[in-house]
């Protein structure tokens, strides 16, 4: 963002999904969580290992165009950060809410990747702190594949703390570590 660009942090649009489809979720690691699962008798051991990779990883965040839609319902929340100059979208944060559990599913915070490291994704977890308190809910859960370490570092340092796993949870059959922040 220049100097002269203003920020506006906004309600998502159907308009909005297409710009944030089009960000670029790309993050780099050099480190994995590795889950290892052991069975004997009557006991399972799981166990989670920072690993450090041979090579760095390259990969990127899948967003759902589905989940984004649906995140556009009464009771859901979808907040996008726009540049008020250019009117480019730099970020966008979806949360619905599970009625169940009396919780908000915090499904996908992102950033472009050329406006990283400005605390722009720090703003989206105040808002979404914010939005599950004016609604009475107790926690915010974040789902988080494995070799997303850089956001699983991002989650943990705003008091996120990991509370389950999914085995082939996600599109791509990867493991998703879930976390949890208790308002």
């Amino acid at each position: 963002m220049s100097e002269q660009s203003k920020l506006t942090i906004r309600d998502g649009r159907e308009a909005d999904i297409d710009q944030c489809l089009a960000l670029d979720t790309s993050f780099h690691t050099e480190h994995v969580w590795q889950m290892t699962i052991r069975e004997e008798a009557e006991t399972t051991h799981i166990a989670l290992r920072k690993q450090r990779l041979p090579r760095p990883l390259d990969n990127h965040h899948y967003i759902d165009k589905q989940r984004l839609k649906h995140a556009l319902q009464h009771k859901h929340c979808f907040i996008v950060l726009e540049d008020t100059t250019s009117k480019k979208l730099l970020g966008f944060m979806s949360m619905r809410i599970d009625n169940a559990y009396n919780f908000a599913y915090l499904q996908d915070i992102v950033i472009d990747e050329p406006y990283r490291h400005q605390r722009l994704g720090s703003r989206l977890i105040n808002i979404a702190t914010l939005w599950a308190n004016e609604h009475s809910l107790k926690r915010i859960m974040f789902e988080v594949p494995t070799v997303n370490y850089p956001a699983i570092e991002f989650v943990k340092s705003h008091g996120f703390v990991y509370c389950g796993f999914n085995d082939q949870y996600l599109p791509n059959q990867d493991i998703a570590l879930f976390y949890s922040l208790s308002l």
